[in-house]
């Protein structure tokens, strides 16, 4: 089902609209439970209407994505299908904008955005100003720790002041082949100077061999997964403002050519 059969899905305004439309509804015939379609009969499995008490509950595939309740309030539950059809059928019955972001329905009322995810309640009511959010749930972001972040820019600042360095002196523009005349910038390293500097630096070997045009490549048997911390640790190494001065040169060196 795409967006062409959810746009017969009725918009729906409050409980009194949403229980005429449910009791002026034919059953499909032969069906058991009984199903009563919401839009296009044939697309009854997709979309349906049923009452649940005295609640009016309007269903996506099996979910109650929408539930109005006598009292005026309307329940928004999506069951942790943050989907594309979630959205369009939120969108189409109730007109407020539904849009997803990391695994969590986004929804924007009254110029405001209010998340839903995994099992969570989101409860409206009709106002004067249109729908408005009696339970809106707590927002969370990412912020950076000031603090932390001068602490690393220290230890790692020099580095990334010799590694700009490093790309500008050694940027090179160049054709990618020779059918195209396009030029792109590269960082050239000769393989007997990253050989010479890098091998055996870390828990890998590194090689040069030849294929069979005659190009020369470099290889080097990849670190395994429980050599990955040591290796980690030792390029942090290289990489700190706080080493010896008589090391930090050749440190700085390698890490960047690595």
């Amino acid at each position: 089902m795409g967006y062409a059969t959810v746009k017969r899905v009725p918009r729906v305004h409050d409980y009194a609209q949403a229980l005429r439309i449910h009791d002026t509804i034919k059953p499909l015939r032969g069906r058991s439970p009984e199903i009563k379609p919401l839009g296009d009969r044939r697309g009854a499995d997709t979309y349906h209407i049923r009452m649940n008490g005295e609640a009016v509950e309007l269903v996506l595939y099996k979910t109650p994505v929408i539930t109005f309740m006598p009292d005026g309030e309307v329940v928004l539950f999506v069951d942790s299908y943050n989907t594309v059809a979630t959205h369009q059928f939120i969108q189409q019955v109730l007109g407020i904008g539904a849009s997803g972001v990391r695994r969590t329905t986004v929804l924007t009322i009254n110029n405001s955005k209010y998340t839903l995810a995994d099992k969570d309640k989101l409860r409206l009511r009709k106002g004067d100003k249109g729908w408005e959010v009696l339970n809106p749930m707590q927002q969370w972001t990412w912020r950076l720790d000031r603090k932390a972040v001068s602490n690393v820019r220290a230890q790692y600042g020099e580095f990334y002041k010799y590694l700009k360095g490093f790309v500008s002196l050694r940027t090179e523009s160049m054709a990618v082949s020779r059918w195209q005349l396009e030029e792109k910038d590269f960082v050239c390293v000769q393989q007997s100077e990253f050989k010479s500097v890098c091998g055996g630096t870390f828990p890998m070997s590194v090689y040069a061999y030849m294929d069979k045009r005659g190009k020369q490549s470099l290889e080097w048997t990849p670190v395994k997964p429980h050599q990955y911390e040591k290796s980690a640790g030792m390029f942090e190494k290289l990489i700190r403002s706080d080493q010896p001065e008589e090391d930090k040169h050749t440190n700085f060196y390698k890490a960047a050519l690595l």
